[in-house]
């Protein structure tokens, strides 16, 4: 689900602005989240939150929605929750969806994760 990454660079100018990024994404993962929201938090332009989102974090702010989205995910299906559940939870509009990124980005259906972690 997840690679290793390097620690941010909690020394660089915009650390700050990104930290409060990070901790909407993972505040408000189960929702929407728009780039214009998140550029209104970091007082930044899109360009420039991608650019050190990327360079911070390692992770553009979509594949820190993603991550924060699968890591809730990820949680939940050791629970005995329904998958079409367990989407919606997450911030996913249906089932199918939540799938397809769910196997995108680990490899396994949510089943095939779930049965794996039993």
């Amino acid at each position: 689900i997840s690679r290793d990454l390097q620690l941010p660079q909690s020394t660089h100018p915009a650390y700050g602005r990104l930290a409060a990024v990070d901790a909407h994404i993972r505040e408000h993962f189960a929702r929407p989240i728009s780039l214009a929201e998140l550029t209104a938090i970091a007082g930044l332009s899109v360009a420039q939150l991608e650019r050190h989102c990327k360079r911070i974090f390692q992770l553009t702010p979509r594949q820190m929605i993603h991550k924060a989205r699968l890591g809730e995910a990820s949680r939940l299906l050791q629970q005995d929750l329904s998958i079409t559940e367990i989407a919606l939870r997450c911030g996913y509009t249906d089932h199918s969806a939540f799938s397809r990124q769910f196997r995108a980005l680990t490899g396994f259906s949510p089943s095939q994760y779930r049965d794996s972690h039993r």
